[in-house]
């Protein structure tokens, strides 16, 4: 069960594509947070994925930690297996929190959109001023622990011209976990989609040097898709409610964080854990059925026009996805798909180890860089989902 805790609905930066709109003080107490997790226990749970929230999770880290620490204590004792992430535009992170995540097994995920011209036209402050200098600081100090983080980005039709050259510029600096996302709620026209596919080929030509160059490495999101063809089986679909639950600051369970932006559908506390009931009526109602055409689309099965997260906030219906996600995702899965069939067509040793390979999975790149940084494997915990934070 992946579990999301909002931390605070406060917030130091004002991005641009932000779906939380309002920002305020309202924060989860601690022992709210250890509730959730010893009723799901002992509800049955045999693995919990959680992840810190907001807002800015890092404004209550000393929170974080505290929590962090007597969830471990609550998975441990149950043999409950559990693993942890905090998402973070790093304006707080210091090498101390950084220490402090790796001792607790929670796995920093930063979010930087890449060079100055994309970070600062997106990720800003209250007053307009842009972020990027307290990203590449940031950054350094993950860098410099020598322990994996991933670096999140999001891809927007005024940033999308810089995609590339920004995979490029954070490779550079040292990230070697690149997840992206688009934003669906932005108008993607003609031209930026063109962008886009343009961007997806460029970035095809560094994921074919960085395989070459048998560096241990996840990129997003050729890696999630070729692995969506190859490896159906490791693929699941959002289901709010059923596989993740957000944990609002009063202890109330929303199917996942929109839902709970929204105050919709409360499908449980804290203390008590899921209402079945709830559950069923919610999944009935707000995660079933879709768009007719979608059925005949050839890109259908490996689309995001089920998540329930991203439908809610730009259609304002769970199951109606956006013509946004229509045309941004066929047109990054069948470029991504030229990228690979000209992998498999070369015959790349690397590519055919990581997608074919029995012995590969999708968090195999982070073990790797786990035993490269000589970190104990058993005590870091908290691998993360690499598809999106």
């Amino acid at each position: 069960m992946d579990v999301t805790f909002i931390l605070t609905e406060e917030c130091n930066l004002r991005c641009t594509y932000c779906y939380q709109k309002n920002f305020r003080r309202n924060e989860l107490p601690p022992g709210t947070a250890v509730a959730a997790v010893r009723s799901a226990v002992a509800a049955g749970e045999r693995s919990l994925a959680l992840t810190y929230f907001g807002g800015e999770p890092l404004l209550r880290a000393d929170a974080m930690f505290e929590i962090q620490a007597e969830a471990r204590r609550l998975a441990n004792d149950a043999g409950v297996s559990m693993t942890a992430k905090v998402p973070t535009n790093g304006l707080l992170l210091t090498g101390e929190i950084v220490r402090r995540s790796g001792e607790l097994g929670i796995f920093i995920s930063l979010s930087f959109d890449g060079v100055r011209e994309a970070q600062d036209g997106g990720r800003v402050r209250p007053d307009g001023s842009g972020s990027f200098d307290d990203a590449v600081r940031a950054l350094k100090l993950l860098v410099a622990a020598r322990r994996p983080f991933a670096v999140y980005s999001v891809i927007t039709p005024r940033n999308v011209r810089c995609l590339a050259e920004s995979r490029r510029f954070l490779w550079d600096a040292g990230a070697r976990l690149m997840v992206s996302a688009v934003d669906y709620t932005a108008a993607w026209d003609a031209a930026s989609v063109r962008e886009l596919v343009e961007q997806y080929e460029k970035v095809g030509a560094l994921y074919r040097k960085w395989l070459k160059g048998r560096e241990h490495f996840h990129l997003e999101p050729l890696d999630s898709r070729i692995a969506q063809r190859t490896r159906p089986r490791d693929w699941r679909r959002c289901c709010p409610g059923i596989t993740q639950v957000t944990v609002g600051p009063d202890g109330t369970l929303y199917g996942c964080v929109e839902f709970f932006y929204r105050r919709l559908f409360p499908l449980g506390t804290a203390d008590g854990w899921l209402d079945r009931e709830k559950v069923k009526a919610f999944a009935s109602q707000q995660l079933s059925g879709g768009p007719e055409e979608c059925d005949s689309c050839g890109v259908n099965d490996r689309c995001t026009n089920s998540c329930a997260c991203v439908n809610l906030r730009t259609t304002g219906a769970s199951n109606v996805p956006p013509e946004s996600v229509c045309h941004t995702e066929q047109a990054t899965i069948l470029t991504i798909d030229r990228v690979a069939a000209d992998l498999y067509r070369r015959r790349v040793p690397d590519f055919l180890t990581r997608h074919y390979s029995s012995s590969y999975h999708l968090l195999s790149g982070i073990e790797k860089l786990l035993e490269e940084y000589g970190v104990d494997h058993e005590q870091s915990v908290a691998q993360p989902q690499p598809v999106g934070p």
